[in-house]
């Protein structure tokens, strides 16, 4: 063979290498591929943390669970970002719910007592200012109800087995979301048929899991996070904490080990107006009923993980098919 005929050779399969190492990606990394960074004047990113004592708790923003706690000790610096949640600027609805300890060693708390404490402090920064020397404005403060009026009183609502309060903050965003705004009521439809759509998405996304089929899930799951990208990252992919959730994304399907759980006994969870819908475990302590098993790299050693996710549902306008909108 010619030394031109060679060389013609070999850039065709050069060529042939590169489009097949194309077309092997990651679906994962595909869905984000073509989105362009975001330039806004002021890029906000609003964050919701909170602290108790004598309790445990879970914070909603505009009806999603977003942080819950049900150890019997204090976290410090666990601010969640909540952009996704926020579809549009304007007022944004915050839950608090309190739970009592229940059995801690040998005592027993079945209610909320006066040294119950919670507070909650939501902050935003400004993703256009450099993380260095990046100021934190305090947007809203809150604090359960205390009998001085002062949030290290004694809890005002003692002897409670529950404890609910709503507020609202305002927020601005320069983007909007979709979201769950035109979707619709699911409380309308009929109740058992809903049920059963609810379990068959829930077994059909437990298989997609447990068959490691990373392609489907991330079809499912592309409204959710292109919008999560949008919202909380300005579609910025150089951020260290998206880099740690794209990790966290390959976990399943990178494991060789894989596990399905049957699902919890199950509370039906409708949520923003009845237009999603979630399914909450009431075996455990504020997990969802659905979860599966993984086995992760921890220090050097596989160690078989639990995880529970939550799935919001919900039916756009104009479809009878459930999706994950969150």
């Amino acid at each position: 063979m010619q030394l031109f005929q060679k060389l013609i050779l070999l850039s065709i399969c050069f060529i042939v290498f590169i489009s097949c190492a194309q077309n092997k990606q990651r679906s994962i990394d595909q869905l984000y591929k073509n989105v362009k960074q975001l330039d806004y004047p002021s890029m906000p990113q609003y964050y919701i943390e909170g602290y108790q004592s004598g309790c445990f708790y879970e914070i909603y923003v505009n009806g999603i669970l977003v942080f819950k706690h049900y150890r019997n000790t204090g976290l410090a610096n666990h601010a969640v970002p909540i952009n996704d949640l926020i579809l549009k600027s304007g007022p944004q609805k915050v839950t608090v719910k309190l739970f009592p300890l229940g059995q801690i060693g040998d005592h027993e708390f079945p209610l909320l007592t006066s040294k119950s404490r919670f507070d909650l402090t939501i902050f935003k920064r400004d993703k256009a200012t450099p993380w260095e020397g990046a100021d934190y404005d305090v947007v809203h403060k809150y604090f359960t109800p205390t009998t001085t009026g002062e949030s290290h009183g004694p809890f005002k609502n003692k002897d409670l087995p529950y404890f609910e309060e709503s507020f609202t903050f305002n927020a601005e965003v320069p983007y909007e979301l979709e979201g769950w705004s035109n979707s619709q009521n699911l409380k309308e439809m009929d109740q058992d048929l809903l049920e059963k759509e609810i379990l068959d998405f829930y077994e059909n996304y437990a298989d997609i899991i447990y068959n490691r089929n990373e392609t489907i899930w991330t079809e499912m799951l592309k409204k959710r996070e292109l919008e999560y990208f949008k919202a909380v990252y300005y579609n910025d992919k150089e951020q260290k904490s998206f880099k740690a959730r794209l990790k966290d994304f390959y976990e399943p399907f990178d494991s060789k080990y894989s596990k399905k759980y049957p699902l919890d006994k199950y509370s039906i969870i409708f949520k923003n107006d009845d237009k999603i819908v979630t399914l909450k475990s009431i075996e455990r302590k504020g997990e969802s009923a659905f979860s599966y098993g993984i086995k992760i790299n921890l220090d050097g050693d596989l160690h078989e993980v639990r995880d529970s996710r939550y799935l919001y549902l919900h039916k756009p306008k104009g479809s009878n098919t459930l999706e994950i909108i969150r």
